[in-house]
């Protein structure tokens, strides 16, 4: 009996070490939240909900997502994007399916290989699919390209703000 509560106590990450300052719940929750941003380069909107609800759960779904989503395996990590946007399609959940699209740019994928996933998602699975996961891409791309034109656009503006002001 004593060697299974040692091994639960060790392999227990989420209870403070002696070695360090106990955490309060918002402090967890707030470092929780910080690293999972920093792993997806955002946070979704209902994970600061989720944080006050229910830290403990949180840190769980963290972790899930680190095992799953961002974890070094054998596909390499656009293979693994384009996997989630096509199953954030199906579940038609439209800010995490733009956000999984901008990753999955990141990563190197192209416009066609994300239609094409979209594509095979939705012979097996519908329309919507389809439907949410190009409009979550042409959105994307349209953000993109102001963007691009905004930062193009950026030193002409300085020019033209600069000779008004020496009028």
């Amino acid at each position: 009996m004593q060697k299974q509560v040692k091994r639960r106590a060790a392999a227990d990450t989420t209870r403070p070490s002696a070695a360090r300052a106990p955490q309060s719940d918002a402090q967890r929750r707030e470092a929780i939240v910080r690293r999972g941003e920093e792993r997806r380069g955002f946070v979704p909107y209902w994970l600061r909900t989720m944080a006050d609800v229910d830290v403990d759960f949180l840190e769980a779904y963290e972790r899930i997502y680190e095992l799953t989503a961002v974890r070094q395996g054998v596909l390499p990590a656009k293979f693994r994007e384009l996997i989630v946007v096509a199953a954030v399609a199906i579940g038609g959940y439209g800010p995490g399916l733009k956000e999984h699209v901008r990753r999955a740019l990141r990563l190197g994928a192209t416009r066609e290989e994300i239609v094409e996933v979209l594509q095979s998602a939705y012979f097996h699975t519908g329309a919507l699919t389809l439907v949410h996961g190009m409009i979550a891409l042409i959105d994307v791309l349209k953000e993109d390209e102001q963007q691009a034109a905004r930062s193009n656009d950026a030193p002409a503006r300085t020019a033209r703000k600069a000779r008004a002001a020496s009028r």
